[in-house]
């Protein structure tokens, strides 16, 4: 069996450049709707902006570690989830190899006449 690596490899990279990308444009996309906030307040200057449910000191707290634990949360799922794939995959290739060396090891038989 022959395996094209190169293909292989642009495939990955193709991939991989992909995710990179939707997870940059999402970051992005949370950073221009922070800066609209402080857009909003800076074009109002002079004033004091009147800000509702503002959080407790307690709540923000919080907030911040319930984020925290939801980042942790998706980080752990992923880390996961590499490390099933390296586990299917090193089954597969002990699989491979144990088949691979079954065929080499076999006695060849002498040729008939």
């Amino acid at each position: 069996m022959a395996v094209n690596v190169s293909e292989y490899m642009n495939k990955f990279q193709e991939e991989s450049l992909a995710a990179l990308k939707e997870t940059q444009d999402a970051s992005l996309k949370a950073f221009k709707s922070f800066s609209q906030f402080g857009k909003e307040i800076a074009e109002k200057p002079g004033t004091v902006p009147a800000f509702e449910n503002i959080p407790t000191p307690t709540q923000f707290v919080e907030l911040s570690f319930g984020f925290a634990s939801q980042l942790l949360e998706l980080r752990k799922a992923y880390a996961l989830r590499v490390a099933e794939m390296m586990v299917e995959t090193q089954k597969q290739t002990e699989m491979n190899f144990k088949a691979a060396s079954t065929v080499t090891n076999k006695p060849q038989q002498p040729p008939s006449k």
